[in-house]
């Protein structure tokens, strides 16, 4: 959409029919991608079918903290609608803006002369063969990205899945926004999403998930009405609207650019769920990526702004990525960090930081620094003397 704005002729190759929901996907949007859809002008027919919520309640190993997130150039709430919603206004707006996109079709190889990426090979709906030339291919295409396979594109910090989620969809349960818990080995999230319902999940270890493929439902009550006893009684109230989807993921940065190809969102840099960066994540990248390749063209030089496009975004979301890992491992947290996780319930300046940690508007780095972390529970020390 992006680079068609741009006046480039762009071809979109899509897999599956648009719009269709993908289903290992929880489609929650923090204020830095809803800023992008409102500045692609796509937010309001998404949200006419998506309630905004602004809040969050944080369940931290027992502190449970309440506030905002920091908004993004002036967006400061969240949205999470299911992806036939996106992915079905997303595909018009590049279609107005003059990309020709084919739907159902099966990329099975890039074309290569002398080292260089110079186009792709695919099946159409009809099964049958074409190629087509492009100056550039950009996977775009998740974690088991084709391009990345055909240019055998380098892993690096890749780490096994730490934990996995199984969720579904309700209708009259009373949440209106955003409600994450975590304790060691588990975790519970909600938030509202599309046409009235609301999404519930339960986290689930690795190992604890490989137990329980064949018993979904059994194993989401299990897990929500011993870590979040309270939303499971609102969820005993409400109907549920959908079957049980699950899923997991491995973690993984790779490299991302080469002779005539590049890679963007899940296809360049996976992290766990637990932080719901996906979708902001892809929005950012795909923006960053698309103004590299504006600037490579009109330079006549794509290579040298490719890497420069890798290394903005790895300078970017490398702490994110770390931070997410140490999430995902819901571990039990070590005396420093229940003292700080307390300090943060009346710490709002604290929490703001950590809750933009996990919604990418602050660095997990300034936050986690030993010298800030001092401060978090001097405040809290302070506030505690006063008070007595």
């Amino acid at each position: 959409m992006i680079l068609a704005q741009k006046g480039y002729r762009v071809l979109l190759l899509e897999r599956d029919g648009v719009p269709s929901n993908m289903t290992h996907s929880t489609h929650l949007i923090h204020p830095l991608g809803v800023a992008y859809l409102k500045d692609w002008g796509l937010l309001e027919a998404i949200e006419a079918r998506s309630k905004p919520f602004t809040d969050w309640t944080v369940d931290l190993h027992g502190a449970v903290m309440h506030g905002p997130p920091p908004s993004f150039a002036g967006v400061a709430h969240s949205i999470a609608p299911r992806r036939d919603i996106l992915d079905g206004e997303l595909a018009a707006a590049a279609e107005r803006a003059g990309a020709e996109l084919q739907f159902n079709c099966r990329v099975g190889g890039l074309m290569f002369e002398d080292g260089r990426v110079v186009g792709v090979e695919a099946r159409d709906k009809a099964g049958r063969k074409f190629s087509t030339r492009a100056q550039l291919v950009i996977g775009a295409d998740g974690p088991g990205s084709m391009v990345a396979k055909c240019t055998a594109a380098e892993e690096y910090h890749a780490e096994p899945p730490l934990q996995s989620n199984i969720w579904s969809y309700w209708r009259n349960v009373d949440i209106d926004h955003l409600y994450i818990t975590v304790h060691q080995g588990a975790g519970v999230f909600a938030f509202p999403s599309s046409d009235g319902s609301v999404l519930i999940a339960s986290n689930l270890m690795y190992r604890d998930f490989l137990r329980a493929r064949r018993c979904k439902e059994e194993a989401f009550y299990e897990r929500l009405n011993k870590t979040a006893s309270e939303i499971g009684i609102r969820v005993s109230e409400g109907e549920r609207i959908d079957r049980f989807y699950s899923g997991c993921t491995r973690s993984f940065v790779r490299r991302s650019h080469g002779p005539g190809w590049a890679l963007v969102g899940d296809a360049g840099m996976k992290k766990d769920p637990v932080t719901a960066q996906g979708i902001a994540t892809a929005f950012a990248t795909a923006d960053m990526l698309a103004s590299a390749v504006h600037r490579g063209f009109s330079l006549d030089n794509p290579d040298l702004e490719l890497a420069k496009y890798e290394r903005e975004r790895n300078n970017w979301l490398m702490p994110y990525y770390h931070f997410t890992l140490r999430l995902a491992e819901f571990s039990k947290p070590n005396k420093t960090q229940m003292m700080l996780n307390h300090a943060l319930v009346n710490d709002e300046q604290g929490r703001a930081q950590l809750f933009g940690s996990v919604s990418l508007t602050y660095s997990p780095d300034k936050f986690m620094a030993p010298d800030n972390v001092n401060r978090i529970l001097a405040r809290s020390e302070k506030g505690y003397q006063t008070h007595f």
